[in-house]
């Protein structure tokens, strides 16, 4: 037990001795990028409680405020279904590819993650893998709260927790991202999918 309470002291004096990177040098995730997302979606709709994973791919364009995600779900091993979910400047879009049915919604601010970037709050640095050193910060706009782990040497995303509400429905989704890449090979990530035209 005494152990535990050691390295769980030691942690804790790591994460608040330690300050953002980069306080004197101004580091960006990339302006375009694209990038392997795995993670688990978590939403409490009528009375039930639903956890589901996803696999697919998530790309930026800062330049042109869009932001794409395409995602096959899946709930105990089992597929569900395919699904987009697209930021513009002008709205967003969560599209049901299979069923081929659409919800707008209202767009969300994209703007590109850098270490000065003042909508971002600073919370703990963590040494990832021996050698390379994370920072994690959060950022709340109106109801919705996410949390980025970045890695400090190139500002490059590892991973996302996103509280917010769509639809009427409360969701926390939990992305890992992996392979990113800069530049967007596949810009058809974000078309509006012609059935989405509302």
């Amino acid at each position: 037990m005494l152990r535990h309470l050691s390295v769980l002291v030691i942690t804790l004096v790591v994460a608040v001795s330690t300050s953002p990177a980069h306080q004197g040098e101004r580091v960006c995730t990339p302006e375009q990028w694209e990038a392997v997302v795995v993670g688990k979606v978590a939403e409490q709709s009528q009375g039930k409680f639903y956890i589901v994973d996803v696999v697919g791919k998530a790309a930026a364009d800062y330049e042109k405020g869009v932001i794409g995600l395409s995602e096959s779900v899946f709930s105990q091993g089992q597929y569900v279904g395919s699904y987009l979910y697209l930021n513009t400047k002008s709205a967003s879009y969560l599209a049901d590819v299979v069923n081929k049915h659409c919800q707008k919604l209202p767009p969300v601010t994209v703007e590109q993650p850098c270490s000065d970037s003042s909508w971002l709050t600073y919370r703990t640095s963590w040494l990832v893998g021996g050698t390379q050193w994370s920072d994690t910060y959060q950022h709340n706009n109106g109801s919705s709260k996410t949390t980025f782990t970045i890695m400090r040497d190139n500002f490059a995303m590892i991973s996302e927790n996103v509280e917010h509400v769509i639809g009427g429905v409360p969701q926390l989704v939990t992305l890992q991202y992996g392979n990113m890449t800069k530049g967007i090979t596949d810009p058809s990530i974000f078309n509006i999918p012609s059935y989405c035209n509302i």
